[in-house]
């Protein structure tokens, strides 16, 4: 029996001599995609007057009802599709308009996109 099990018991160890390599280290921080990228172009441009410059909202105290931070849980836990929803067709009796007729489909996708990274 054990001249059966030695030739497996020596191929799974060198294998997990081979394989037991130490594993490098990932980058501290992850470079951002391109949608990330453009995202954050997009709200720079159209977003940053109402959300601020770190997306919670606190610097623009003129809104009524003021504008949501973006960074809360309450948002990060919004599932993709309701955020494109919200920023394609603007929230009723808020600030937030529409943006469907000035950003396209995949510039509202990197604008969530960067929302999803402002919480990294």
């Amino acid at each position: 029996m054990f001249t059966r099990i030695a030739p497996v018991l020596a191929f799974v160890g060198a294998n997990l001599l081979i394989g037991c390599h130490p594993v490098p280290k990932a980058a501290s921080s992850v470079a951002p995609s391109d949608h990330v990228v453009s995202g954050q172009a997009l709200y720079a441009q159209h977003c940053v007057v109402c959300h601020g410059p770190r997306g919670n909202g606190n610097e623009v105290t003129t809104l009524k009802p003021p504008a949501p931070d973006l960074t809360s849980p309450k948002v990060a836990t919004q599932l993709a599709p309701q955020l494109i929803k919200t920023v394609h067709e603007g929230k009723p009796d808020t600030a937030m308009g529409a943006w469907e007729q000035l950003l396209s489909d995949q510039d509202i996708e990197d604008v969530v996109a960067y929302l999803r990274h402002l919480r990294e």
